[in-house]
């Protein structure tokens, strides 16, 4: 046996001997003071909500020696609870209790007793504030539901919602639900106007749509106890207003007043319709003609007069319906010119038509502002005036070119006798300038021809690719007039050609154009 073993044996030896004959009271004078129960705190506080409360305390002293220290709970209703006794001590003049509680809502105090080897007992009350557990944040909505219908309209409700507390709270986050998913509504609310914080009111409006499914709230308190509720959203849509134009053109003389037709059709109920300008490809801010329906109705024939200046390439009608809904269309307007969409142009395949495609032919008039045949064309030729202004060709494929009727191609356009361009009695003149830097669609007789310098027009073939705006000038023998100007868009060209792309009738090849020609 070692030294350290019979140090330890000999200690213990010397505690037993000294318990056995305490136990007996010999020895101890009987005049020491009485044990003394002491506790660090007056009142010691658990709160039910933590799992951290603090535990009982106490410092027990006795003169005499300790023979025993107990720790009972004593509750509201008169139980007294034991909870644990120790009858061994290091140091049997000076006890510390420590003693970790299950703390229950009806705990009213810990009392600790201690008996000293005289068996005089001393005791005392340590109070237990108990701070029960408590639910967390309640949020309510009012009404429980969101609800809008738009065929019935009216004003949007307002969102309204009440947080409260038994506690102060922490925090206030809200969030839009909808079928794309929940995104935070607004930011994150710490705090408000009490100490402590337990209550939060929202009332706002919050524009929901179609979309929208719900309205979240999640709030938490100073335990972290966490409350969300969702506000169920319905929206009942309707669809906007259906406009349908009568024409998608409106054509007109300067300055003529012409009648801008529209069948509307709106569940919700039509209260408004405008009408705007459009000049180039700027549509005006301010409507230049405004009416009101205060009756709603859910179908309207709209027709209502607009005076059509030269400037003017449109019109855009915008239509409101009773729940702010609005529909707008665009109508195009052609204010004093000749118009034609999608003419198709014949290659010298078609001088006097081809039965590929019937009405086809290979001269385009500016005056009737379509193709002719040739032998018509030749026939009702003058010495001043002929009915052709305007001949494509296709040159195997690679190069489209429009013409000028006396361009270097005339003797190949041929008609069905035989004659050919050459024979035309008036020469006709017109001339070409490729101006991709205007825009067909917004051009309008005012900004045609100011934008087009007649004496700049000098070619008499210009090769022709699809989207290319190209503007012409009449030769002083068109049976259109002389020297006029105007623009044509290339919209399409049709090419014939084998599997493997090589050229198979490029004199069936055609070219399709839209015309612009103000008039005189």
């Amino acid at each position: 046996m070692n030294k350290h073993s019979i140090i330890s044996l000999l200690a213990w030896c010397f505690a037993a001997v000294s318990l056995a004959a305490c136990s007996d009271g010999e020895g101890i004078d009987p005049s020491s003071a009485e044990p003394v129960v002491a506790y660090p705190y007056e009142t010691l506080v658990a709160d039910l909500n933590k799992a951290d409360n603090l535990p009982v305390v106490a410092i027990v002293k006795s003169e005499a020696g300790l023979r025993s220290v107990a720790l009972a709970i004593l509750t509201d209703g008169g139980e007294t609870i034991p909870v644990s006794t120790v009858t061994e001590f290091f140091d049997r003049h000076s006890f510390s209790l420590s003693e970790k509680i299950n703390y229950k809502s009806d705990y009213v105090s810990a009392v600790v007793s201690a008996e000293d080897l005289l068996g005089r007992r001393a005791e005392a009350a340590l109070p237990i504030r108990i701070i029960d557990i408590v639910e967390p944040p309640v949020i309510v909505f009012s009404p429980e539901s969101w609800e809008y219908d738009e065929t019935v309209g009216g004003d949007l409700p307002n969102t309204r919602f009440v947080v409260t507390s038994e506690v102060a709270l922490k925090s206030i986050e809200m969030f839009r639900v909808s079928t794309e998913g929940q995104t935070q509504y607004g930011g994150t609310v710490t705090g408000g106007d009490t100490d402590p914080w337990v209550r939060y009111e929202f009332d706002a409006l919050i524009a929901y749509g179609e979309n929208d499914r719900g309205f979240r709230v999640r709030a938490v308190d100073s335990y972290d106890q966490v409350r969300i509720v969702s506000l169920p959203v319905k929206y009942k849509t309707v669809p906007p207003p259906t406009v349908t134009p009568a024409a998608e053109t409106i054509v007109a003389e300067r300055d003529e007043s012409k009648a801008v037709v529209l069948d509307i059709e709106s569940m919700a109920g039509v209260v408004k319709v405008e009408l705007f300008l459009r000049k180039g490809k700027t549509v005006g801010s301010d409507p230049v003609l405004s009416k009101t329906y205060a009756d709603k109705p859910n179908t309207l024939a709209f027709a209502e007069s607009l005076a059509f200046s030269d400037d003017v390439s449109g019109v855009r009608a915008v239509v409101t319906d009773n729940v702010g809904r609005s529909t707008s269309v665009d109508i195009k307007a052609i204010v004093g010119m000749e118009f034609v969409e999608d003419a198709v142009i014949g290659g010298i395949g078609f001088t006097d038509g081809n039965a590929s495609q019937p009405g086809v032919y290979s001269l385009f008039s500016l005056k009737y502002m379509k193709t002719l045949p040739m032998t018509e064309v030749l026939d009702n030729a003058t010495s001043t005036s002929a009915d052709v202004d305007i001949c494509y060709y296709n040159m195997s494929n690679k190069t489209f070119r429009i013409y000028s009727p006396d361009g270097e191609k005339k003797s190949e356009y041929k008609a069905a006798d035989g004659r050919t361009l050459s024979n035309l009695p008036a020469a006709v003149l017109t001339r070409y300038q490729l101006r991709n830097d205007i825009d067909f669609d917004s051009a309008t007789a005012a900004t045609i021809t100011e934008q087009i310098v007649a004496g700049q027009l000098t070619l008499s073939r210009i090769d022709a690719n699809v989207g290319d705006v190209i503007a012409f000038k009449t030769g002083g023998k068109s049976s259109a007039g002389g020297n006029r100007v105007g623009i044509l868009k290339v919209m399409d060209i049709v090419s014939y050609t084998t599997e493997t792309g090589a050229p198979k009738d490029t004199q069936k090849s055609t070219v399709i154009v839209s015309v612009k020609f103000p008039k005189e």
